[in-house]
């Protein structure tokens, strides 16, 4: 999955020097008991969620339809109850689960133009916002001229480029659901 060790490691998972898709599985997989697909679901959810939690700026997002996680967990490979798994066992349900990830988990790509944009505009809308708070009344409240412009321009810049980019996982999330 090409998942780099320093994110494995805030995952909590031990040995980060030596971390393979073998201890995500055992922790998120191999440790819980997995009867239903509810479980299921809900492991491959925290799975996606913690990766999207630690990782600064990248982002995955699940493509599978629930029909389609649902179909995968039917035929997956099920542990028998009361005995332990065996290495076979484990090693199977690692590979058919990566495969499934690489095939339905894609990285989270945000729209360059849009941030573009944004930032070649937002400093400019800075100044005259901060001009025209000199003169409308409504604005002349915020006490704006208080701020030098040194601090006030890249800030209003970094958070536009914020709200942009919230603005589209926002609207993308709306579109998976």
């Amino acid at each position: 999955m090409g998942i780099p060790v320093s994110v494995l490691g805030k995952l909590g998972l031990p040995g980060v020097d030596s971390l393979s898709t073998d201890q995500v599985y055992t922790k998120y997989f191999g440790d819980k008991k997995i009867e239903t697909f509810e479980r299921f679901h809900e492991a491959f959810l925290l799975l996606c969620n913690d990766f999207n939690a630690i990782m600064p700026g990248k982002h995955y997002k699940i493509t599978a339809k629930p029909e389609d996680i649902k179909g995968f967990y039917e035929k997956w490979p099920k542990k028998t109850p009361g005995q332990e798994e065996s290495e076979e066992q484990r090693k199977k349900r690692m590979d058919e689960l990566a495969e499934f990830m690489k095939k339905h988990v894609e990285d989270f790509k945000t729209s360059s133009t849009a941030m573009m944009w944004v930032g070649a505009t937002a400093p400019a809308a800075a100044v005259l916002l901060k001009k025209s708070g000199e003169k409308v009344p409504q604005v002349k409240k915020l006490r704006m001229d208080l701020v030098p412009n040194v601090v006030f321009v890249p800030t209003f810049t970094m958070l536009s480029l914020i709200a942009v980019r919230m603005l589209h996982v926002t609207r993308a999330s709306r579109k998976t659901s």
